[in-house]
């Protein structure tokens, strides 16, 4: 996180630790005297957007995103927040520009790859979920776990090329092509 007055790091702490235990109606009732604090907001702003998202208030949520947007602020995680909370607004066509929005400032950002082929495939798109879930697990093997239980790509679950992805090492062959000229 940014830099604190180190009188409001052990706070910053507590608020972090309720988010952490899931209870961010405690967090969002410690947070003033950080918001009240210049050198501390923008810690601030983040800890709210983390509770809002915990407590399911996604629009207020993405008021914060814009505000902290404007600082520049880690903006893979803001596109990543964002999109959560606008596919949770049913903003799918919003949830696909945040995340090629991020896809656009790093192309081999696994999340970002896989979080849009989930969009993608609840916007029922799913030849592009699929070139986009056979991406982020080329670049990172380990969202090969996630295909197996993640309920956003149940469109696409009974296509061939979705089950060779999940076996070990398969990859849908036209996509696995693009991606090996693409990262090499």
């Amino acid at each position: 996180m940014d830099s604190i007055p180190q009188h409001l790091e052990r706070l910053v702490a507590e608020i972090d630790g309720w988010l952490d235990l899931r209870c961010p109606e405690r967090a969002l009732e410690r947070l003033q005297p950080l918001l009240d604090d210049p050198q501390a907001a923008i810690v601030a702003v983040t800890l709210r957007v983390r509770a809002y998202v915990g407590l399911k208030r996604h629009k207020e949520a993405l008021i914060d995103i814009a505000m902290l947007r404007e600082k520049e602020h880690d903006l893979e995680w803001l596109d990543l927040t964002e999109a959560w909370c606008r596919k949770r607004l049913k903003d799918l066509p919003g949830a696909i520009r945040c995340m090629e929005q991020l896809l656009e400032r790093d192309a081999k950002s696994a999340i970002g790859h896989f979080n849009l082929g989930c969009y993608l495939a609840l916007a029922s798109e799913p030849e592009r979920a699929l070139d986009e879930v056979t991406i982020a697990c080329g670049i990172d093997a380990s969202f090969r776990d996630m295909l197996h239980d993640e309920p956003d790509l149940d469109s696409v679950r009974n296509d061939e090329r979705f089950r060779q992805l999940m076996t070990k090492g398969g990859k849908v062959p036209a996509v696995a092509a693009a991606e090996a000229d693409a990262f090499e």
